[in-house]
């Protein structure tokens, strides 16, 4: 039996510390597109103008984590993510956080590193 929806949850986080969850009743062979144009949500209107509009927003799609073009087929029970760009390297991101909280010598104050020789 063919159902007559499917039901899928688009996530965004649009800003850091930010998650926008919606779930939605599709209707059958509906593409990431369709699911995009039906948040409602004013960023996602590049997606109606295609891939590249899109990638130039600084924006791309996945589904289940994976990366999926905007042509892409859903099935019932999808989830489909809109990721950012990165507006940092995550390891430059660490280093920087690390070395505010005072480096290695505030994990030697704390017992977690090896006494200086």
């Amino acid at each position: 039996m063919v159902s007559a929806e499917i039901a899928v949850q688009v996530v965004w986080s649009p800003s850091a510390r930010q998650t926008l969850s919606v779930a939605l009743h599709l209707p059958p062979h509906a593409t990431v597109a369709a699911a995009l144009a039906a948040t409602g949500w004013p960023a996602l209107d590049s997606a109606a103008r295609g891939e590249a509009a899109f990638a130039a927003a600084g924006l791309s799609a996945a589904v289940w984590s994976r990366p999926r073009a905007l042509s892409h087929e859903l099935r019932d029970g999808d989830r489909v993510e809109v990721l950012r760009d990165l507006q940092i390297d995550p390891m430059t991101a660490r280093r920087t956080r690390f070395e505010a909280a005072g480096g290695v010598d505030a994990l030697r104050r704390r017992g977690y590193a090896g006494r200086k020789r």
